[in-house]
């Protein structure tokens, strides 16, 4: 009977209390219990006395020159119709720019200085010009991860890319110039 009445008695009793606090139970509570800080008063700001210069000392006011207006920036037109095709062989020389040392003409083609003479060729703003080099240099980066050395697979990569610029460079040519 005793033990009917003391089971739940003692399940109230550990259900609606709280845990107490041990010394070796630290991992329950990982930070102590830190006692309230009171702030400093806050300090009064007190100028500081000036010092008087000596007459040679002391500066005549200088008439203040117009400040410089920053040149307006150019507002680039809108891109050239052919600008997709344009940024493909600039990520295409990137390409050739790695895989024609390892796999070949070492010297033959300089694509870092063709890609330079199309962006002069282009007569485009700065923003035209970072997506182009934006292109080239992606194209370079993504072959240099994969490319240390010519295998089969480089060969084919560079024979195509040759051969994708060389149509980019027609199409290009032949569509959309001046007449």
């Amino acid at each position: 009977m005793r033990a009917r009445i003391a089971l739940p008695v003692l399940l109230a009793a550990l259900l609606t209390s709280e845990p107490a606090p041990a010394q070796f139970f630290q991992f329950f509570n990982p930070q102590p219990a830190r006692p309230p800080v009171a702030a400093p008063p806050p300090r009064e700001a007190k100028p500081k006395p000036k010092k008087p210069r000596a007459k040679q000392e002391q500066r005549r006011p200088v008439a203040k020159a117009e400040p410089k207006k920053p040149d307006a920036p150019k507002v680039e037109g809108p891109p050239p119709p052919f600008e997709p095709q344009l940024l493909r062989l600039s990520e295409i020389m990137g390409a050739l720019a790695v895989l024609d040392p390892l796999c070949g003409d070492s010297g033959k083609a300089g694509w870092r200085d063709n890609m330079q003479k199309l962006m002069d060729a282009q007569e485009s703003g700065p923003m035209q010009r970072e997506r182009l080099a934006g292109a080239y240099n992606r194209g370079l980066r993504g072959y240099t991860y994969f490319h240390r050395r010519c295998t089969d697979g480089a060969e084919l990569a560079r024979v195509r890319l040759m051969d994708e610029g060389g149509r980019l460079a027609h199409e290009i040519a032949t569509t959309y110039r001046e007449r």
